[in-house]
């Protein structure tokens, strides 16, 4: 029972990181998408921030993909 719970929760934990991979990816195309739209009507320094945000989000979305969603397929196919 507890190897039943334990694989349980690992399941769990690799969707959620996988959801969440893909709710930042969506986030940081969406504010990239909004930062050159800021930059194409002459926001350069809004659409420049909004680019950094942007970029900073996809590198945390990939960091969550290699550490953690990795990490949890490896635990659970052994």
């Amino acid at each position: 029972m507890d190897g039943f719970i334990e694989l349980l929760i690992h399941g769990l934990l690799l969707v959620g990181y996988g959801v969440l991979t893909v709710v930042l990816t969506a986030v940081s195309t969406f504010v990239e998408y909004n930062s050159y739209l800021s930059l194409s009507t002459g926001e350069s320094l809004l659409g420049g921030w909004m680019a950094l945000i942007g970029l900073l989000v996809f590198v945390f979305a990939y960091f969550v993909l290699r550490d953690k969603v990795v990490a949890e397929y490896r635990y659970l196919v052994g």
